[in-house]
């Protein structure tokens, strides 16, 4: 791999390191997770994920435009202004009529499945959990592959659908670890 391109995505994953933690939590996750073992957990997770995306950019080719930031408040900047853009794209998937039809049959189904009565709630949750995985989804490999200058979108292979199926893996992980953080806030 050429240096220019590996330090492009060197430095759109140190970017998404701190996206990531604005998508889940508006703020730095050092700071809404109190538990260390958790923190660890969370660090863990994510490392993973950015670890397996650096992977499936290699693979696919794919070249970010990335600016070099002056500092890390720049970065954090950047960072935070990616993550908006990212919940913004995420919300108008959620009010598309096919997405809405989805979320109303996975609630039922879920319903069915859990034998729970109180729909409200489980809606809350599900919805809330599929704007979190369209924000990252966004983030992380939507917004960089429309941005990119080059990049093979053909991701037929076994590696590349493998790389594919580990990041939704880390990414629901890291969901749920950020959800479960939440519910002990409350």
């Amino acid at each position: 791999m050429d240096s220019k391109i590996k330090k492009a995505i060197i430095g759109k994953i140190l970017e998404e390191w701190y996206t990531v933690d604005s998508i889940l939590f508006n703020d730095h996750a050092r700071n809404k997770i109190n538990n260390g073992d958790v923190y660890k957990e969370y660090v863990s997770l994510k490392a993973g994920m950015l670890e397996n995306l650096f992977e499936y950019y290699s693979y696919i080719g794919l070249v970010p435009k990335v600016t070099t930031p002056k500092d890390i408040k720049q970065l954090v900047e950047t960072a935070i202004i990616s993550a908006k853009r990212a919940k913004k794209s995420a919300v108008n998937m959620i009010n598309k009529e096919s997405t809405k039809a989805k979320i109303k049959e996975k609630v039922i189904k879920e319903a069915k499945r859990l034998n729970i009565d109180d729909l409200d709630k489980l809606s809350d949750k599900i919805i809330q959990e599929k704007l979190v995985q369209y924000a990252l989804d966004n983030a992380l490999i939507g917004i960089p592959l429309i941005e990119s200058d080059k990049v093979n979108t053909n991701c037929d292979t076994f590696k590349c659908k493998l790389l594919e199926e580990s990041h939704r893996t880390y990414r629901d992980s890291l969901i749920q670890l950020a959800l479960r953080c939440g519910k002990n806030k409350k």
